[in-house]
C-alpha cells in the first residue's frame, strides 16, 4: 500500500511506498519517499507497531482539534516525519533523514501542506 502526503499547492510531498506490516505484527516497513523543492530522497524507513498507533491517532487528534503535531519516529533510529498545525490551518510537514554509510548523507526537509489534505491521509492510513 502507498500513502501518499502532499502539499496541495506545488509538487511537495512525502509518500510511504510499499507499506508492509511485519509477519510477526511488530512494526511496519516501507520506501520514504519526500520531494521539496529541489530536494528528494528515497530511503527505507522502519518503524514499529506503537510508533505508527501513536501517529496514527496524533493524526486523528489534529484533524479534530487543530493544535499539535503527528510524529512518525522509529524508537531506536533518527529518521522522522511529523505534521504539524499551524494557526492558520496551514500544516508544517518536516522531518530529517540519514543514510548511515561510509560517507554519511543527512536531510532535513520542510514544507506547508493544508489542514484539507488530512482526510485522505487518515482514510489511507485506516487502510493499513
Amino acid at each position: 500500500m502507498n500513502i501518499l502526503f502532499p502539499s496541495n499547492t506545488s509538487g511537495e510531498y512525502i509518500e510511504l511506498v510499499d507499506l508492509n506490516r511485519f509477519d510477526d505484527k511488530s512494526g511496519y516497513g516501507a520506501v520514504l519517499r519526500v520531494q521539496s523543492r529541489n530536494f528528494n530522497a528515497e530511503i527505507p524507513f522502519y518503524f514499529e507497531r506503537a510508533c505508527f498507533e501513536e501517529f496514527c491517532q496524533a493524526v486523528l487528534a489534529l484533524e479534530k482539534t487543530h493544535v499539535g503535531k503527528a510524529v512518525l519516529k522509529p524508537f531506536y533510529d533518527p529518521e522522522f516525519i511529523s505534521i504539524e498545525m499551524q494557526n492558520n490551518g496551514h500544516l508544517l510537514v518536516s522531518g530529517e533523514l540519514f543514510e548511515h554509510s561510509e560517507i554519511p548523507q543527512h536531510l532535513k526537509f520542510q514544507f506547508v501542506s493544508d489542514q484539507s489534505q488530512l482526510k485522505r491521509l487518515i482514510e489511507d492510513l485506516a487502510n493499513v
